[in-house]
């Protein structure tokens, strides 16, 4: 599989931004995961930025565009197939924050961060 599936869990507009929350589960087949690293598959790093949390980034709010920079970018714990994740996206003028949480019984957080875009 070449792709990951998203399910919009809530979409909310306040006066201060707008926030949303994806979940999704890392199939054992994603592509990204081919020799990363064998016999103990890890979703890489790059896979997390840009096929999670850019992708539904530009989903939501297409006029974006490119992100300038990434800052306060943290991979704090390994993202696993068949991991339930839940992607939670807060956008205030041009960044978005964003969290991937494992949802198991005792969620934990494994990577965070924020997008930087050009102000418009």
């Amino acid at each position: 599989m070449d792709h990951l599936e998203f399910r919009l869990l809530s979409h909310t507009t306040t006066p201060a931004g707008e926030s949303a929350a994806f979940a999704l589960q890392v199939p054992p087949d994603l592509l990204y995961l081919q020799g990363h690293f064998p016999g103990y598959p890890l979703l890489p790093g790059i896979a997390q930025l840009l096929a999670i949390a850019l992708d539904r980034t530009h989903n939501l709010w297409p006029s974006l565009g490119q992100p300038q920079r990434v800052t306060q970018l943290k991979f704090k714990r390994p993202i696993f197939p068949g991991d339930p994740l839940e992607l939670q996206l807060a956008r205030t003028t041009n960044e978005v924050r964003f969290s991937i949480v494992r949802t198991t019984t005792q969620p934990e957080l494994c990577t965070h961060g924020t997008l930087i875009f050009r102000p418009s």
